[in-house]
């Protein structure tokens, strides 16, 4: 990345947060009054509900006051800035210091929820906290419009990377925790949803709606009880539940429209036919050996130079036959000119004919309330989308299900279910050639026949996008449950057990038929089914044991043992006909048929955990984890790994003497502990085999080769942090700093072929992340009529790959190699254009350059892991109004623009080109960044002439809300009424060429290793959409 780039990334942020603080400063100096005598204000909570009898006292003073049955006070000031304390039953204490205004509105955390960390096993105090996490809560989740769960927390806190791989609809995402942990492991860290850790992926399909917070489990302290699953980092979901009360009913229904943010600038027709012509031309010019370009043409007996000027002049002289001499091996050709125009009519935008305008609903309907015995929250949730490629959409169905019961003083229950139904109407893979996008590099020739019937050849390609799509169907319905029961029985007040048993359960099936007017199903069709079961459950107790202890001293004791067993089968059906009822008429002996036979995996975990807590008149906090791990993918004699942690924190605020008017907080935390990560296959300790087809007969065939010496991977983690807050300006925070090493790395080592395999899997390397976080959060303004809060994060990460063992392993334009970051870039460095040849050249690793593109060496040029990201959010309230907005920023990260490289091939398909691409050589003496165009090269040469900076500076989310007063609506039975405007990836600042540098494209056939090296490539890959949305909220 270069440093002017750093320099924009660095300026955007700069001037968003000037910004900022200019609005800080005026607005204080229109809301701030000096000398005022009375401070009038309300105090609510969470759901703006107000707080009756909270009481309100002015820090080192007597005079106090308490809130009437609606949470309004009113209390005397001496001069307008003192420091309020406002406390409540059953919610955290607040302090505010005043800045001069008179009115103020208080929103207090209750205790049950706020300040109340889940740790996915029990819970702790945020004061008592001594390890690194994250909480997200449902406010945070809910505004962003239409999308994924992960998406939805991209950029919202420090040490979460969320990546998305594609623009189409149902796609995937890449989320690392503090950078990635394998090299041939899932980098995705684990998710537990109420309870159940999924195996699945169905945490993308939770309706948003349903989430009531998020905590995110970073280091090994955090981490450590769920063992060997937390190598990545563990997020844990908790959905909503039923709380005492009455029946409350909740509406929300929105509407969207998706388009394309950027078009490419590719060449018009004119363009494309003056590039064709001259690629004619040059094609006689090129010699058989050596294949150079001679800079003359000789046609009708007249020598000329081919230049530009040349070029444009005798393309629009109207010529007819014209007579070329080739040079060397002068053969005569004729040439027809009118013919030559027929053959390139058209003036077609593949981009306007498979982009589009996309409408979106989605719809929800919540239920919840109780008595204090049974509490309940049910819910029906339907969205249904529409992508900006044509032929892609996207439904959802969510229900779910929620209930708390007391069942007596001392058993308690919880029931959560839910309910997800997806269907998916794919495309093709992003780079098979009957991808919407590849449609970029077709000539601009018309898409329908004078017929007005799709045109199947489209210079000498038998293929139309448009076909793919209108002659295809590619349909994956997912129906999946995740189910979890739990109960509670208290012994006493200080010895309590809870059990519960969950289910991860996904059930796929993907039915594609591809016509006979398709690339792939000429002549006669072809249909395909695929069916796969991925089913997980799980039963976990634990004994909370929590004694009397002296003085204001704390002690708690957790012990606990879980199961867990996974199970997979995937079947798969392919044959040459064009419906899917007669694939599944077909029997198994019927020759036509390709029956790949059922495939099946299961694997088990056995775990045991203890954690005790101990705090010390709340200024030291001590926390000891340990979890053993025993897993069936490992052979006996390396099944059972132990991994612990500790962590440690010191309330500095809390000490005697430390009375200090500045600080809210100021605690400093510090951890280390080891978790750990199996691999994705099963068995690898053992020579394993699959069914196959030979001969169209059953068969047999090896699957690896066995290593009865397969470990874990065990990742060590340093964790040094600091909590503050600063009163005077109503400023929080956290700062960490992190070492994280993984040793024992999985990695397929190269065997002789003899064996029947190229590899073998060991445990030979390790890899290192460092970097450090910083959350910061600020209430810049707190009025009853105004309120304005900022919350900002930014993390740094560096990765290396430390040991390799001498090994290395090269995938496409990325590689893995010892001292390099993972997935670094590796490729020929790209050295500008001969002025005498017009030849590529290329960096040839001495100093010197080679129009050779093979000789040239392969170098590490490129790094596709950010330097750092991060978010800006900001959200002001002005009476009924309010107003956000979210920055999501990423810099220091390269991209590699494949599509541009296979836009660049010149070769004699003469594919259509960027625009850019005309600023090439033409002639001898042209200093020009691009080469000459040659006809005969068919095949693309990657090299850095197509890697990019793909920092950037998004818009991510914008949103104008109006809540109608309560007078208004008392008469109309409703409890609430609001509307609400906004948007999605409305703008982005980057000097990235492509459609998006949100983008990391990985081909599926490369398996788990080539997601993890396969980083960073934009291959004809559809953009994030830009959303435009409205929608209303009732609530009865």
């Amino acid at each position: 990345m270069g440093n002017l780039s750093i320099f924009k990334i660095v300026l955007s942020t700069y001037q968003i947060m000037k910004l900022t603080l200019t609005c800080l400063a005026s607005l204080l100096l229109v809301f701030s009054v000096s000398a005022q005598t009375t401070l009038r204000g309300i105090v609510t909570d969470g759901s703006n509900n107000g707080i009756a009898g909270a009481t309100i006292k002015i820090d080192e003073s007597t005079n106090s006051t308490v809130s009437d049955a609606n949470g309004n006070f009113s209390i005397e000031l001496t001069d307008g800035y003192e420091t309020l304390i406002i406390s409540a039953e059953g919610f955290q204490v607040r302090k505010i210091y005043l800045t001069g205004q008179n009115s103020i509105t208080v929103k207090m955390n209750s205790l049950s929820a706020g300040n109340q960390i889940n740790m996915g096993i029990g819970s702790q105090s945020k004061d008592e906290l001594t390890s690194s996490v994250s909480s997200i809560d449902a406010a945070d989740v809910s505004p962003a419009p239409l999308i994924n769960l992960e998406q939805a927390n991209q950029g919202v806190t420090a040490g979460l990377f969320v990546q998305n791989s594609s623009g189409k609809l149902g796609q995937g995402t890449t989320v690392r925790i503090r950078g990635g942990s394998s090299l041939s492991a899932s980098n995705q860290p684990l998710y537990v949803i109420d309870g159940v850790p999924l195996t699945s992926g169905n945490q993308s399909n939770i309706n948003p709606s349903n989430i009531a917070s998020i905590e995110i489990l970073k280091d090994a302290a955090a981490t450590a009880i769920y063992g060997t699953r937390a190598a990545n980092g563990v997020i844990i979901i908790t959905t909503k539940s039923g709380n005492a009360g009455e029946m409350q009913i909740n509406l929300d229904y929105q509407l969207g429209i998706s388009q394309t943010p950027k078009f490419l600038d590719i060449q018009s027709g004119d363009e494309h036919r003056l590039q064709t012509f001259e690629s004619i031309l040059r094609g006689f010019m090129i010699g058989v050996e050596p294949f150079t370009i001679s800079p003359e043409i000789r046609i009708d007996g007249t020598d000329y130079t081919i230049t530009k000027e040349f070029l444009d002049n005798f393309y629009n002289a109207g010529l007819t036959d014209v007579t070329i001499v080739d040079d060397p091996s002068n053969q005569t050709f004729t040439f027809n000119m009118p013919s030559f125009y027929s053959q390139l009519d058209g003036n077609t935008d593949w981009q306007k004919e498979v982009f589009r305008n996309a409408p979106s609903h989605r719809a929800n309907i919540d239920v919840q309330g109780g008595t204090q015995q049974l509490g309940y929250f049910a819910s029906v949730g339907y969205t249904t989308q529409e992508g900006i490629l044509i032929g892609n959409k996207f439904d959802r169905l969510n229900g779910s299900l929620s209930l708390n019961s007391k069942i007596t003083d001392k058993l308690s229950a919880n029931l959560n279910f839910n309910y997800i139904f997806t269907e998916d109407n794919r495309l093709n893979e992003d780079q098979d050639l009957g991808a919407p996008l590849q449609a970029i590099v077709l000539p601009p020739s018309d898409s329908y026949d004078p017929a007005n019937n799709y045109r199947l050849n489209v210079r000498s390609l038998e293929y139309n996008p448009l076909t793919e799509i209108n002659f295809a169907d590619n349909v994956a319905t997912n129906n999946s449950m995740i189910g979890s029961l739990g109960f509670n029985y208290k012994f006493s007040e200080k010895v309590s057990i809870d059990v519960n048993g969950g289910i991860d359960r996904s059930d796929i099936r993907a039915e594609r038929r591809q016509g006979p007017e398709t690339l792939d199903g000429a002549p006669n069709g072809r249909s395909s089914i695929s069916e796969q079961m991925v089913e997980n459950y799980v039963t976990n107790g634990w004994l909370t044991y929590t004694p009397e202890v002296s003085g204001n001293n704390k002690l708690s004791l957790i012990l606990g043992g879980s199961y867990q067993k996974s199970t997979t089968s995937f079947d798969f059906r392919q044959a040459n006909v064009n419906s899917i009822s007669t694939l599944e008429s077909l029997t198994d002996s019927d020759p036509s048929l390709f029956n790949e036979p059922i495939q099946g995996d299961a694997n088990v975990f056995l775990s045991s955990y203890a954690r005790v807590s101990y705090s010390i008149g709340n200024l030291y906090d001590i926390q000891v984890t340990g979890r053993m791990d025993g897993s069936s993918k490992f052979s006996e004699d390396n099944r059972f790994g132990y991994f612990p942690a500790v962590s440690a924190g010191w309330n500095i605020h809390n000490m005697t003497g430390f009375d200090s008017p500045t600080w809210s907080q100021l605690k400093l935390r510090a951890s280390y502990g080891l978790v750990g990560n199996a691999p994705t296959d099963d068995f690898l300790y053992r020579r394993n085999y699959i069914r196959t087809r030979y001969n169209d007969e059953d068969a047999v065939e090896f699957a690896n080769l066995s290593n009865e010496n397969l470990k874990w991977e065990t990742t060590s983690q340093l964790n040094v942090g600091i909590d503050f807050g600063l009163t005077a300006k109503n400023i929080t925070g956290s700062v960490d700093y992190y070492i994280k090493t993984t040793t024992d790395l999985l990695f397929p080592v190269p065997v002789s072929q003899t064996s029947g395999l190229s590899t073998i899997f060991d445990n030979i390397g390790s890899m290192e992340n460092k970097g450090f976080e910083i959350n910061i959060s600020s209430i810049n303004v707190n009025n009853t009529d105004f309120s304005w809060t900022t919350d900002f994060n930014i993390s740094f990460n560096d990765n290396v790959i430390t040991d390799l063992n001498g090994e290395q392993a090269i995938v496409g334009v990325n590689a893995f190699l010892e001292n390099r970051p993972a997935g670094v870039f590796y490729m020929r460095k790209y050295a500008g254009v001969d002025p005498d040849t017009g030849e590529a050249l290329y960096d040839d690793g001495d100093g010197g350059t080679t129009d050779n593109w093979e000789e040239a060496p392969r170098q590490e040029v490129g790094n596709p892991n950010p330097d750092f990201f991060g978010g800006l959010t900001n959200s002001i309230t002005y009476k009924n109004w309010e107003f956000s907005t979210m920055f999501q920023f990423v810099g220091g990260v390269d991209l590699y623009f494949a599509t541009g490289e296979y836009l660049a091939n010149s070769g004699i398909l003469n594919l259509g080109q960027l625009t850019r691409e005309s600023n090439r050589w033409y002639e001898p003496g042209d200093e020009a960044p691009y080469p000459v165009l040659n006809p005969f090269q068919d095949e693309p040469n990657a090299s850095t002439r197509w890697l990019e900076d793909g920092s950037y500076v998004r818009l991510k989310n914008i949103t104008l809300t109006y809540n109608f007063p309560e007078a208004a609506l008392s008469n109309m039975g409703l409890r609430n009424f609001s509307i609400y405007v906004g948007a999605t990836n409305l703008f982005t600042i980057t000097d990235y060429i492509g459609y998006d540098p949100d983008v990391s494209y990985f081909d599926p056939l490369d398996g788990i290793i080539g997601q993890n090296i396969s980083r960073g490539i934009d291959n004809f890959t559809a953009p994030q959409p830009r959303i435009f949305m409205s929608g209303i909220k009732i609530g009865f």
